[in-house]
């Protein structure tokens, strides 16, 4: 809860901040791209990082089409049900280090970066209020407590 500034769920932003506002301003833009190359692999120049970033982007997209939305402007129920959704098909350690630490990061420059207006994170808000979310986060939580 800490790390979410404002706003620790949804029903807390305001309307006229919600991301359902700005769906003109994102469609047709790739934006998930766009961090990858603007932001990502100048950090990295690894091939094996960069499609492993890749596939997670491209799972993200089609998961989030199919509920109607820009990947870019995501609710935490859609970030819940894909982690729903991975949860049963493979193993925590994979939704965790493939799916869930490239979206967080993703909407981490979201929020980061002046030309969007992302006032709120919806996958630390899926990790707050949801159940499978909540387990994912839970894996990152214990790995740091492994390090201590």
């Amino acid at each position: 809860m800490d790390r979410m500034g404002v706003y620790k769920k949804l029903d807390d932003v305001p309307s006229e901040r919600r991301f359902e506002q700005y769906y003109d301003q994102y469609e047709g833009n790739d934006t998930y791209e766009t961090f990858l190359t603007e932001f990502l692999f100048e950090k990295f120049d690894s091939d094996r990082t960069k499609e492993k970033y890749r596939l997670a982007g491209r799972r993200w997209k089609a998961h989030i089409a199919t509920r109607g939305r820009h990947h870019a402007l995501a609710r935490p129920a859609d970030v819940e049900a894909w982690m729903a959704d991975l949860l049963d098909q493979v193993s925590l350690n994979t939704v965790y280090n493939i799916y869930w630490v490239k979206l967080e990061r993703f909407y981490q420059w979201l929020q980061n970066h002046p030309n969007h207006p992302h006032t709120y994170h919806p996958v630390l808000m899926a990790a707050a209020n949801f159940d499978h979310a909540g387990i994912v986060w839970e894996k990152k939580i214990s790995r740091g407590r492994k390090r201590e």
